[in-house]
């Protein structure tokens, strides 16, 4: 398939694993004082809280971590008074932003998740159209 990019090389993050939460629960475990099942009903809390609020119509901020809030995805029409929300409503999806600073004035915002990440060059994969 040849398009824009046919030729040119662009920088990719490459996922190396993934974290469940109860692996998130050992490692905070690990670092405090309570238990890997406190963490984990905190967690659990946490995400039926958040569910409850949402669906009600409630942004989430979590000072420090970010902001959810839920959007939606749906067919248009041109007189409100046709729209029905089974047939033109075609999903939900729930956005999450990264908190952001500004480590000085006139610099770029750093999102939380971003900062101190290692950027690294991996191998070229050499992969061609026949």
């Amino acid at each position: 398939m040849k398009g824009k990019s046919e030729g040119r090389y662009y920088a990719k993050a490459v996922t190396m694993g993934e974290l469940h939460t109860l692996d998130l629960a050992q490692i905070i475990s690990a670092s405090n004082s309570v238990t890997v099942s406190d963490v984990q009903g905190v967690l659990a809390a946490l995400m039926q809280v958040m569910e409850q609020y949402l669906g009600d119509g409630q942004n989430i901020i979590l000072d420090g971590f970010g902001r959810f809030k839920l959007s939606l995805e749906s067919e248009s029409v041109s007189n409100p008074d046709d729209f029905k929300v089974a047939e033109h409503v075609k999903a939900i999806h729930c956005n999450f932003i990264p908190e952001g600073k500004l480590p000085k004035v006139g610099s770029k915002q750093v999102k939380t998740f971003c900062s101190g990440v290692k950027v690294v060059a991996a191998p070229i994969n050499d992969v061609r159209e026949e």
